[in-house]
């Protein structure tokens, strides 16, 4: 098995690819609830005079249909207003998947750690009256199944002080993990960047501590296929 590899300097291309093998795996599983255009899918019935389960039936035994169609199908990327990080966590959850492992995107509110060590939930953050400084950034990513924890997820490239601030939430949230995370838990810095010299500095301070794992979309996909594809 092998690590998906996106370019996410030419995004919107890659996205496209992504959704196409979401739809392609749609198609597989005959599960068209989610990652189609439905009403695409209905046109091409209508077009080809066909039931939904002679067009399916017709995918599981010719690989190149199922390809075909997962392209017409398949969400317009150009017509999408993702986030870039939410690729990073798909496209990993695609590979880790197969092997017992859920990557999730969670929601901006949805877990935050804050300065005293907690992870509390939006509401609790609310009913305990907890001032957003006293917060880290919220989780972008759940992982679970084999292995439980978090990730922190960003795309960027180019300097500036956004991109300073990527890195600066960074080594702040690697210090957290050092000093309250749990240690059955697995924590993972995903960035893909261009800014080497910065990257490679946060991996030479944080990946030595063993519930931390710190690379691009690429290397987090290889190290839990070398650790967990058993």
């Amino acid at each position: 098995m092998k690590p998906i590899e996106i370019n996410f300097a030419n995004i919107r291309f890659e996205r496209q690819k992504i959704n196409n093998l979401l739809a392609f795996d749609s198609i597989i599983k005959k599960d068209l609830t989610k990652n189609i255009n439905i009403k695409e899918f209905e046109r091409i019935l209508d077009e080809l005079d066909i039931t939904k389960n002679e067009l399916l039936d017709k995918c599981l035994i010719d690989d190149i249909t199922a390809k075909i169609l997962s392209g017409r199908i398949a969400i317009n990327a150009s017509r999408q207003g993702s986030k870039d990080e939410d690729m990073q966590l798909t496209t990993c959850n695609i590979t880790t998947s197969k092997f017992g492992i859920k990557i999730e995107k969670l929601s901006a509110t949805a877990l935050r750690p804050t300065k005293f060590g907690k992870i509390l939930k939006n509401d609790e953050v609310k009913t305990k009256k907890i001032q957003s400084n006293d917060c880290l950034k919220s989780f972008d990513g759940k992982i679970s199944g084999k292995v439980n924890g978090f990730i922190t997820a960003k795309v960027v490239y180019g300097e500036g002080g956004h991109q300073d601030n990527v890195f600066e939430e960074a080594h702040t949230f690697c210090e957290w993990v050092k000093k309250y995370g749990d240690k059955t838990d697995l924590f993972v810095v995903m960035i893909d960047t261009n800014l080497i010299d910065k990257f490679n500095e946060l991996k030479k301070k944080y990946n030595k501590i063993s519930n931390i794992f710190i690379g691009n979309h690429i290397t987090i996909q290889q190290y839990f296929i070398d650790n967990y594809n058993k």
